[in-house]
């Protein structure tokens, strides 16, 4: 951290600038939950501006949240921790490597897991595979420069303000929803996968499953995905 903001966080709280930032996994529950819920309205929005579509752009059945960048923000949070004395060049690198290979991951899991993944960028130029380019890979760097200098501070001093107590009532009930909604829509999109691989449901769960997140209500809510055993990606 600069002398100079050190200085600035000791003089503005008496804790040390240390204890202001340190990490803590109530803090990274925060980081997770916090650029998760962000994330999900900045692709809503960019997707908006630039292709004139309201789109759904979560990763959850329920709630607006991106698993992605929810998990990407913690990603840059451990690998960065009090780097902000590093040079932006660096930072930029390191972000840009980090978030191309972290994206890669991504992809290659939900194709593996699912059976499906939710973007391509086969029609960008420098793409490896569809599943991640040199545009976006840079979009990381800078998004790293942003986190490190900005974003993750700002998230410590606005953390820090609530009351712990409801802090934490708050991230307990946030915590048990976000792992309810992950766990319906993991199983939803798997019960999609053996649809489309001709396994009928043979229990109350997969039936379940058929009746109330049949392929048009999942096609709606993640209009982006697409069925590998479909259209063929990444052959």
């Amino acid at each position: 951290m600069t002398k100079e903001r050190t200085a600035f966080l000791s003089k503005e709280n008496p804790r040390s600038a240390m204890e202001e930032t340190s990490l803590t996994l109530y803090r990274v529950f925060w980081v997770f939950l916090s650029a998760g819920v962000a994330g999900d309205f900045i692709e809503v929005a960019f997707w908006l501006l630039t292709r004139g579509e309201l789109t759904s752009r979560s990763s959850l059945l329920y709630g607006p949240f991106s698993i992605v960048w929810g998990a990407g923000a913690v990603l840059l949070t451990l690998v960065f921790h009090r780097m902000d004395d590093q040079s932006a060049g660096r930072i930029f690198m390191t972000g840009t490597v980090l978030g191309g290979v972290y994206e890669y991951i991504c992809s290659w899991l939900q194709e593996a897991l699912f059976g499906a993944c939710f973007w391509d960028y086969r029609h960008l130029p420098l793409n490896l595979n569809g599943r991640v380019n040199l545009v976006f890979c840079l979009f990381w760097g800078a998004i790293a420069i942003v986190w490190v200098r900005m974003a993750y501070p700002a998230l410590c001093a606005f953390v820090g303000r609530i009351p712990r107590l409801q802090g934490r009532r708050l991230a307990a009930l946030s915590a048990a929803f976000l792992i309810f909604s992950a766990v319906l829509s993991a199983a939803a999109l798997c019960r999609m996968s053996q649809r489309q691989e001709g396994v009928p449901a043979l229990g109350a769960v997969t039936r379940f499953l058929d009746e109330r997140f049949p392929d048009n209500v999942l096609h709606a809510r993640y209009p982006n995905m697409g069925i590998l055993s479909e259209i063929g990606w990444y052959d």
